[in-house]
C-alpha cells in the first residue's frame, strides 16, 4: 500500500492547483484502482492536515460523515476505512525522516479542516481551542 500512497502524494505535491477530479484522474492513469484513487484525495489530506497540527492543541474527532446514494449521511468511525491508517502511518513516516514543511503542507492544505483553520485563525481563533466535527465526505 505505501507504493500507491507514494504514488498519490507525488502527484498531490506537482498538482499542487489540481481540483479533486483532476487528481483522482491521474491517480487512475498512475494505475491506481479507482475506489482507492477516490479515498486517496479524501483522506490524504485529512491526515497530513492533522499532523501538522497535531501539536497545536487543535480536537479533531475520530469519526467523518459519509453522503449516503439517497442523499443523507451517516457517521462512521476514520478506523473503518482501510485506508485510514495507512495514510497517517504514511504521513507520520514523511514527517519522521524530515519531509519539509512544503511539502506537508502542499497536501495538508488541500483538506477542509485546514481550510477552516486557516479562516478561523484569520478571525482571531486560537488553535488550541478549536474543536472540529465531522468532516463530510461523499459516496
Amino acid at each position: 500500500m505505501d507504493e500507491i500512497i507514494s504514488k498519490a502524494v507525488a502527484i498531490f505535491r506537482v498538482s499542487r492547483f489540481a481540483e479533486d477530479d483532476e487528481l483522482y484522474r491521474s491517480f487512475i492513469r498512475a494505475g491506481i484502482e479507482d475506489q482507492v484513487a477516490i479515498r486517496l484525495v479524501e483522506f490524504l489530506p485529512m491526515a497530513y492536515c492533522r499532523l501538522i497540527l497535531a501539536a497545536s492543541g487543535a480536537q479533531f474527532p475520530n469519526v467523518f460523515r459519509r453522503v449516503l446514494a439517497d442523499g443523507t449521511s451517516e457517521e462512521r468511525l476514520l478506523s473503518s476505512e482501510p485506508l485510514w491508517g495507512a495514510v497517517v502511518a504514511f504521513a507520520e513516516r514523511e514527517s519522521e525522516r524530515g519531509v519539509s514543511a512544503e511539502n506537508l503542507l502542499a497536501i495538508a492544505a488541500r483538506s477542509a479542516e485546514f481550510d477552516a483553520a486557516n479562516k478561523l485563525l484569520k478571525r482571531g481563533a486560537k488553535l488550541e481551542n478549536l474543536i472540529f466535527g465531522p468532516t463530510l465526505k461523499g459516496i
